[in-house]
């Protein structure tokens, strides 16, 4: 019986070993430098205060791309920089009258080798942000309107090989705008606050070099 117990842990011992042996292998040959793009969609809600004492409040469907680039390191952890573009499901003023945002953001991964194929990751990133500000029959104080975001996310890196990699995700976004003055010269200008909250899947694919 203490034979048996001692093989099994024997076994085992040695089976830990051969797995994270095989880790480290995959680390170590892993390519460092990658770029990539991602589809992400999911929906917004954005909150508008008026210096008039008016607010507004409203839910809008989004979705956009971004191509990424960076660099992962053996520790498991990853640093990439993108550049996006998002569209709003239709025209709202005091975003943009083509509902399009851009923005240059970067994020911070930290994953976790459950396997030479799988990983799952958390993230935390920040962003910059912008849209034009030209809708008809409104005049503004700015041409272009910015925001700074933050974002938090987790998800799952699929290696197909040596050069390709899958990635899914699911991120959480609040982005605050700049105050904005709406020019008004018959009532006064007045002054808007907004920001939003934003929660997305995404899927994308990475390049290794």
């Amino acid at each position: 019986m203490i034979k048996l117990v001692s093989a099994v842990l024997v076994l085992a011992l040695i089976s830990s070993g051969i797995y994270a042996q095989d880790i480290v292998h995959q680390q170590d040959k892993s390519p460092g430098f990658f770029v990539g793009v991602d589809y992400f969609s999911g929906e917004t809600e954005i909150n508008r205060d008026i210096s008039s004492n008016e607010s507004f409040e409203r839910e809008l469907d989004h979705s956009g791309f971004r191509l990424k680039f960076g660099v992962q390191s053996k520790r498991n952890i990853r640093v990439q920089g993108y550049i996006k573009i998002e569209d709003l499901e239709d025209e709202i003023p005091l975003l943009s009258s083509n509902g399009k945002i851009y923005g240059i953001g970067g994020d911070v991964l930290i994953s976790f080798p459950l396997s030479q194929r799988f990983r799952p990751y958390a993230l935390v990133g920040i962003s910059s942000d912008f849209a034009e500000l030209n809708d008809s029959g409104i005049e503004y104080s700015e041409d272009f309107l910015n925001a700074i975001s933050l974002k938090a996310g987790v998800g799952g890196l699929f290696r197909i090989n040596d050069m390709l990699e899958f990635q899914v995700g699911y991120d959480v976004q609040y982005r605050t705008w700049q105050e904005i003055e709406v020019v008004d010269p018959f009532f006064g200008d007045v002054d808007v606050e907004q920001d939003d909250q934003s929660s997305s899947f995404h899927v994308g694919l990475n390049i290794f070099f």
